[in-house]
């Protein structure tokens, strides 16, 4: 695989807590218009929808504002290029990525995806790429692991750069920068040993950024996006589970008995049900906890064998009447940092009437699907912790 230094845009020492922030897609508007408070947060680039007045156009907004960071020197640009290592710290758990630029044209053969992405959304980030001319969010990506590729990617081959710490999740972020060229040169071949990439978050991104390298044509930096590549042994990923607002018509018996003869074991239990395993879910119920196990799973299928594909296909479509959860105002999904009893607490708030909890999917199973160039079902993956935004930014 190709990876290739680049002249990062970072935040000043003295402005990286106020510009560092979530990515835009993980805040909801009132969250973002409260980052955008401070003239400063990066938010005001990458969420202009909650800066832009009227009849303004939102990606000349975030031109503009971006323009502003760099003016007012909030953002200061590396002199020659170089790699970065993103480190976090969550808990227990820890994973250091590279953070480097990666070639347009190896997607979608060699950097492999497991999502179906929306044209709205990809034409949304290449007016965003072009207008500011710049990748202002990371695709995180991973490989199978790699030991001597670890090895180089240890922080004591980097020099600190920022150590920044964000709030729910409590998450400790650190970059360094790799200022050996030696060590550089020998990522650079390490990586060229790796038969592929695959996308964990950033389907959107990765594909606009393709898009935005075929437009713009002939050489030029625009033909490498910027990325965070972690092995797949680091990383963390969480249930992402589903919440009903009604029972299709249906009775409690009525749903229970669909359940049993869609090949489930169903058992009322006396709390809340995390789920242990693939297969076993957790179901809350009209004031009760269900532990649900899948039977007659078919493991040779990829896309058969993932719990969201056991649930959509033997529950939710034809019992509950949801064929396209990507549309279907009856459904919700809610990522696993929230926690299993925050599910109970939106049932018992009358919002909803049904939650499954779903054991988080696995990242071997990630890679199985997109190697055979099959696509998961909406809303199957959510690792933690996410990445923060402009602490690096590629520029073109």
């Amino acid at each position: 695989m190709i990876v290739r230094p680049f002249k990062a845009l970072r935040p000043a020492p003295e402005y990286v807590k106020r510009v560092q922030c979530p990515p835009y897609d993980v805040v909801t508007e009132e969250e973002a218009k409260k980052y955008v408070e401070d003239p400063y947060s990066f938010m005001n680039v990458i969420r202009p929808d909650v800066v832009v007045k009227e009849k303004e156009d939102i990606y000349e907004v975030a031109a503009r504002e971006f323009k502003r960071l760099i003016r007012e020197k909030a953002l200061i640009r590396d002199e020659k290029p170089k790699f970065y290592l993103y480190f976090q710290t969550m808990g227990k758990h820890t994973q250091t990525g590279l953070v480097a630029c990666v070639a347009a044209e190896e997607y979608p053969q060699k950097i492999k995806r497991h999502e179906l992405t929306r044209t709205d959304k990809e034409k949304e980030r290449m007016k965003h790429i072009l207008a500011t001319r710049a990748n202002t969010g990371q695709v995180f990506l991973t490989y199978k692991s790699v030991s001597e590729i670890k090895e180089l990617l240890n922080v004591k081959n980097g020099k600190l750069l920022y150590e920044v710490k964000s709030k729910n999740p409590d998450v400790i972020h650190r970059i360094y920068s790799i200022e050996n060229e030696d060590i550089s040169k020998r990522i650079v071949e390490a990586f060229k040993n790796v038969p592929a990439f695959y996308i964990a978050d950033g389907h959107h991104r990765a594909s606009a950024s393709v898009q935005v390298a075929k437009e713009l044509g002939g050489n030029g930096e625009w033909n490498y996006f910027m990325a965070t590549i972690f092995p797949h042994d680091e990383l963390q990923l969480m249930g992402y589970h589903r919440v009903i607002r009604d029972l299709n018509g249906l009775s409690t018996k009525e749903f229970l008995d669909g359940l049993r003869k869609a090949d489930f074991d169903v058992v009322e239990m006396p709390s809340v049900i995390e789920p242990k395993a693939p297969h076993h879910f957790g179901m809350y119920l009209n004031g009760k906890w269900y532990e649900l196990r899948a039977t007659n799973v078919s493991e040779e299928d990829p896309i058969k064998r993932l719990d969201v594909s056991i649930l959509q296909e033997r529950v939710l479509a034809p019992l509950l009447g949801i064929e396209n959860p990507r549309t279907d105002s009856r459904i919700d999904f809610v990522g696993g940092i929230r926690g299993i009893p925050y599910l109970q607490t939106l049932v018992n708030n009358e919002d909803y009437v049904l939650a499954f909890a779903l054991y988080p999917t696995r990242i071997e199973d990630v890679m199985a699907v997109a190697d055979a160039n099959l696509f998961m079902p909406p809303k199957s993956t959510w690792f933690e912790p996410k990445l923060r935004s402009g602490l690096l930014i590629h520029t073109f």
